[in-house]
Order: structure tokens, then C-alpha cells, then sequence
């Protein structure tokens, strides 16, 4: 069933992974791909089993380091220092002390405060789609910017660095998982590195002498992570706040448009909001797999894991897993139990995921009142990237 062996960016496992993977998964929910040289994991159970395990490490940037060449580690230095405040890098203690100082600002409770900020943001991007052409591309008027904009206003960024804030995004996206053979990678990597250092330092070292009711002043206040920590763990979390989410929002929005019906009834009320997103997370997520390494030898499914492979837990797969969703392919947004993994489990289970919550709430209903007739115009195109499940242009007619 796989000829060329197992590839997350063949055509059919970019355009159609529910497809491709499922096979994968009925077939062997534990498989070992000789192109990626890593062990995929594509069953709910295995994947939850997995999240569970300490002998699957997150710990992977000495290793990463280590291969790189003179050249490229010069040129990487500054992105590195980033990624190496990345908590979903750690284990614990380490990720737990990274993790720490941001856990209050993302509690349930905190995040419900936010609300009237990312309905603001919704509306002023709805009403800039309601004055322009009744076609339009939705990742680029809607799905994209949003998440942005609450991340801007949850961290303070000045209104001036807004733009270049979602351009970094997408740029420092091919860095860490895009295509590290594009001719001018490691350009692109010094550059967004640099960048970042610059505006988020700049940013620190302001709201020190100026602090606001923000993110970054509140780290800027704590001794718990120096200022190297905070510049990287920063750049997760607008990183992962920002294109993971637009990705969750584009998604979310497709799958409603391909069933038309549902769409209507949602929009009308008909489903408890907050148990349809988390059935839309379920159905198509934004997050394609998420990477371990074997620390120390284990099993997992059956299979015998040996210290040093990688392991690519597939979540799109076990979402759709028939052991444990009945129906599994279908939308049913009332769907519950939702035993989904969309945000991961366990020590590392998304820190966003309430915002992420919140931000679908807010904008898929304002979406569909707003445009009642929305509908696909012309195929949508996705980003080939191992990790994410993310459209590059969805094309709409609202009217």
C-alpha cells in the first residue's frame, strides 16, 4: 500500500492525510519510514501511549547542534539561541521551569479576559472583507491576520511592528520546519534569528523602564529566566499562538464550508459552540505530528524503539481512529465524548490551547453571521511542512 515507502510530503499526504495516513494506520499504527528515518505512530491508543512515556524524549537541540556544519551553525547561531528557549524542546525540570513563568497568563480564567480584544480583532478584519471584493483568499484576509493581531496585543507589540511580526512568522515557520535545502536557508535563518533578538530585546528592555498590563512587561519583571530565555520563549509563543493557530482557524473554517448544512446550523445556533470546536479540532487539526526522540530503549505498539530514532506522533491519524471515534470520518459537531489529541497530552500539552479555544469561538460564528453566503471559490493549496496541516490559500466568495 506504500510503493515508495512511508512520506509525510508526497502529494497525497500534503493534499489529502486523512486519506493517506488512515491507510497507515489500519494497516501498522506503529511504522517505521526509511526516508524519514523515524518511526510514525498513527493510532490514537499508541500516540496517547506515547505522550506517556518518559522514555520518549522532547530533548533534541544538543543533538541538532551537533550536525550541524561551521557554516550553517554560524549562520543558525541566533535562531538557535531561540529554539533553545522552546519548552516543547525540554524535558522536565527544564521545561518545567521554562514553562512556569507564562502558565498564569494562560489560564482558562486569564484567557476569558482577552475576549473582548480578539472579538475587536475580529470585527475590524471582518469589516475590511465587508468593504472589499466578494472574492477573496481567507488565509490571507481573515485566518492569518487574526491570531497575529491578539498575539500583538497580548504581548504589547507597537502597532508599527505588527506587520513585520506576521511576516517573522512565516518566515522563521520554514526555519524550523520547512525546507532546510531552499538556496537561501540559511539567509533566511540568520535573518530571523537577528530580527528577533532586535525587536523582542528592544521590546524587554522598553516596558523594563516603561512596563504595561502585557506579557512582556510582566517577564520583564521576573528573575525566574534571563533575558536569552525570555527572547526565545517568546518567540514559541508568538510563533505557535500565531501560525498554529491561523492554520486551526483556516481548518476549521474549510471544514465547515465543505458541509454547508452544518455550517448553516452552527451559525444559527443549533450546536453548543464550545463542543463543535473541539470536534472541528478533532476532524481536521492544525497540527499534522509532533516529534519525539527515544531516550532510552522502549516498545510501542509492538515495535522494539532504540535509543536515538525519532519518533513522529501523527495526530491527524488517531483523530480519526475508529478504535476509539465511532464514524470517524464524518462531522458531527455535537460529538461526545472527543478524546481528540489536537493539543497534545500530558507535560506537554499546548499552553495556548485556551486561547486557541477562544479565538475559534469568537471567530468562526462572527464569520458565518457576517457572511451567510460564504462559500469555496476554486481549490485550496496547502503547504507542504511535516508538522502542520496548514492551507496557503483558501479562495471565498462572501457574497
Amino acid at each position: 500500500m506504500f510503493p515508495d515507502g512511508i512520506d509525510f510530503l508526497c502529494d497525497e499526504a500534503v493534499e489529502h492525510p486523512h486519506a493517506y495516513f488512515g491507510r497507515l494506520r489500519d494497516q501498522s499504527p506503529v511504522a517505521w519510514s526509511e526516508r524519514h528515518r523515524a518511526w510514525v505512530v498513527t493510532g490514537h491508543p499508541e500516540n496517547l501511549a506515547a505522550f506517556k512515556d518518559p522514555a520518549l524524549s522532547t530533548d533534541r537541540m544538543d543533538a541538532f547542534e551537533r550536525r550541524q556544519s561551521p557554516e550553517r551553525a554560524a549562520a543558525m547561531a541566533k535562531a538557535v539561541e531561540l529554539l533553545r528557549g522552546w519548552m516543547l524542546f525540554h524535558d522536565p525540570p527544564e521545561h518545567t521551569r521554562l514553562r512556569a513563568p507564562f502558565a498564569r497568563r494562560f489560564t482558562p480564567k486569564a484567557v476569558a479576559s482577552m475576549e473582548t480584544d480578539v472579538a475587536a480583532e475580529c470585527d475590524r478584519l471582518l469589516d475590511a472583507m465587508a468593504d472589499g471584493a466578494e472574492r477573496t483568499d481567507l488565509v490571507e484576509a481573515f485566518s492569518h491576520p487574526l491570531p497575529a493581531g491578539v498575539m500583538a496585543r497580548l504581548f504589547g507589540v507597537p502597532d508599527e511592528l505588527r506587520g513585520w511580526l506576521t511576516e517573522w512568522s512565516a518566515r522563521f515557520g520554514v526555519v524550523v520546519f520547512g525546507a532546510t535545502r531552499l538556496p537561501d536557508y540559511l539567509e533566511l535563518a540568520r535573518a530571523a534569528g537577528e530580527e528577533f533578538h532586535e525587536h523582542l530585546g528592544s521590546l524587554l528592555r522598553l516596558r523594563r523602564q516603561s512596563p504595561r498590563d502585557d506579557l512582556v512587561s510582566m517577564l520583564a519583571a521576573t528573575d525566574a529566566l534571563n533575558d536569552v530565555e525570555v527572547i526565545g520563549a517568546c518567540s514559541l509563543l508568538l510563533f505557535a499562538g500565531h501560525d498554529t493557530t491561523a492554520s486551526q482557524i483556516g481548518t476549521a473554517t474549510l471544514s465547515l464550508l465543505q458541509h454547508p448544512g452544518t455550517a448553516a446550523a452552527l451559525a444559527a445556533g443549533a450546536f453548543d459552540i464550545a463542543t463543535a470546536i473541539e470536534e472541528l479540532l478533532r476532524f481536521d487539526g492544525a497540527a499534522t505530528a509532533m516529534m519525539r526522540i527515544v531516550a532510552r530503549p522502549t516498545e510501542l505498539g509492538g515495535e522494539a524503539l532504540e535509543p536515538g530514532q525519532a519518533v513522529f506522533l501523527n495526530l491527524l491519524a488517531a483523530n480519526r481512529d475508529p478504535r476509539v471515534f465511532t464514524d470517524p470520518d464524518r462531522l458531527v459537531l455535537d460529538r461526545s465524548p472527543n478524546p481528540h489529541l489536537s493539543f497534545g497530552h500530558g507535560t506537554h500539552f499546548c499552553l495556548g490551547a485556551a486561547l486557541a479555544r477562544l479565538e475559534l469561538r469568537i471567530a468562526l460564528p462572527r464569520l458565518l453571521a457576517r457572511f451567510p453566503a460564504l462559500s469555496l471559490d476554486g481549490p485550496v493549496t496547502w503547504k507542504p511542512d511535516i508538522s502542520d496541516r496548514s492551507a496557503a490559500a483558501i479562495p471565498v466568495r462572501l457574497v
